[in-house]
């Protein structure tokens, strides 16, 4: 039985060795020769900065062409995978009911269908919007983010920290 298990995690092993044959010729055409690992941190900390940087970047025009509005709290996710996040009902500068899901999880102030949020939206783009206030959390929440992206490209890229 160990013997057929060892079997079985050796052909994984070389099934995702060779699916990053690509990469690792770029890399080496680049004069780089990494571990699969190296690989992985690096396709890993791409993919997350590819959800990441959007996320961001709509904040960062956020600041500049903010319109302010009255929200409603009208659903809360109680999903069991993570934690509880309210949507967020708003009127747009037009009268137009929008509907966005916020990334931020529940406080005393959205933890309930029916309260009261301000709302920041960009006039331009109305369904790019977010909740107001709470700096601390959404600067919590980014940078953990960008914690995460930093570290595994650390590990892609300083030779031995995966060895």
């Amino acid at each position: 039985m160990e013997q057929s298990w060892n079997s079985f995690w050796g052909s994984v092993f070389q099934a995702f060795h060779h699916a990053l044959s690509p990469f690792r010729a770029i890399a080496e055409a680049f004069g780089y020769f990494p571990t699969d690992i190296q690989i992985w941190c690096f396709l890993c900390s791409v993919f997350m900065l590819v959800l990441v940087a959007p996320h961001t970047y709509g904040d960062l025009v956020l600041r500049r062409r903010r319109a302010h509005a009255t929200g409603k709290v009208v659903k809360i996710d109680m999903s069991d995978e993570s934690p509880s996040t309210p949507t967020i009902e708003f009127a747009d500068h037009f009268g137009k009911i929008r509907r966005f899901e916020s990334n931020l999880p529940v406080n005393d102030t959205t933890g309930s269908v029916g309260a009261t949020v301000e709302v920041i939206y960009d006039p331009l783009h109305p369904d790019r919007a977010r909740e107001a206030g709470r700096p601390v959390m959404k600067a919590t929440h980014t940078a953990l983010w960008y914690t995460i992206v930093a570290l595994l490209m650390a590990l892609a890229f300083l030779p031995g920290l995966t060895n």
